[in-house]
């Protein structure tokens, strides 16, 4: 089954909430309201300020806010930072050719099916996840 990281969900998680938020967003503070383990989430955060995604702000007043607007942040850079590079099958990354490669009668639906999904994740902004999450809270 194809399925995200917990580390790529909580970063999702994470950042639409950022992507929420008027002012910086402790650690603890989006630890708490989720109900998500801090040490976790205190890496995540790190791991998102290293990438870019994320700034983090000093004082009393600080914690952390996205480095770019939301509708310049797609789902696809989240899960790189996040995850490995998306494959649904090996031969997807074009440098590993399996034994049949040649006579495989799955290599083309299955890499259209990769390249959609790698379409959809490049598409969809964090603005599109947020813009959702807000729907559901209505």
């Amino acid at each position: 089954m194809l399925k995200l990281s917990k580390k790529t969900d909580y970063a999702i998680i994470l950042l639409t909430h950022l992507g929420e938020a008027d002012d910086p967003v402790s650690a603890q503070e989006v630890a708490k309201h989720y109900q998500l383990p801090y040490p976790m989430v205190a890496n995540i955060l790190k791991q998102l300020v290293s990438s870019g995604l994320i700034e983090s702000i000093r004082g009393q007043l600080g914690g952390y806010v996205l480095a770019r607007s939301a509708d310049e942040i797609n789902l696809s850079e989240i899960i790189q930072v996040t995850d490995s590079p998306f494959n649904l099958v090996e031969c997807a990354d074009g440098d590993c050719l399996c034994k049949v490669h040649q006579n495989c009668p799955t290599r083309r639906p299955l890499m259209a099916l990769h390249h959609k999904i790698r379409q959809f994740v490049e598409g969809t902004t964090l603005a599109a996840v947020i813009g959702d999450a807000q729907l559901n809270n209505l």
